[in-house]
């Protein structure tokens, strides 16, 4: 395989703008790219279905390599019904590398963002490795809050 890394990352969203609130306002990404697509076929080939109606929202925390795509379908309709949590196979979850958990936790929840827990510290082989929490985004995606205190090479 060619692979040279991961372009994006994609979510699926019911509201785009009160996504784009909770990303941008929030968790510090930037909007930096925003469209409406219909009535393109490959659209339709590559997702398997007719007449594909999307709004996509490109944001990114701090450059490229950090992009994530908020996707909103228009048609055909959503099903917003799901309830996800960590533990459903197939559901991926974003975590974000943060300085000061603590403050970005209280912050959040301040905002009335609910989450999982308050921050946990992770501690492997008697060794405090990250601390870490989970949040969820406005349609209940769970976030992951992490922060490191040692590189992944050394808590191998």
């Amino acid at each position: 395989m060619s692979s040279l890394g991961i372009h994006h990352h994609k979510i699926f969203v019911s509201d785009t703008q009160q996504s784009i609130e909770f990303y941008r306002d929030l968790l510090g990404f930037e909007v930096v790219y925003e469209a409406e697509r219909a009535n393109l076929s490959s659209y339709d080939k590559i997702m398997g279905m007719d007449s594909i109606h999307v709004r996509v929202t490109m944001l990114w925390l701090g450059s490229e390599e950090s992009t994530i795509a908020l996707v909103q379908f228009l048609h055909p309709p959503m099903d917003t019904q799901w309830q996800p949590w960590i533990i459903k196979a197939g559901l991926s979850t974003l975590a974000i590398s943060v300085q000061d958990i603590d403050a970005d936790f209280d912050r959040l929840c301040a905002a009335g963002v609910r989450s999982v827990s308050e921050p946990v510290d992770i501690i492997r082989d008697g060794r405090r490795t990250s601390r870490t929490c989970y949040i969820f985004d406005p349609d209940g995606l769970p976030i992951e809050l992490y922060e490191a205190f040692a590189t992944l090479e050394e808590t191998k």
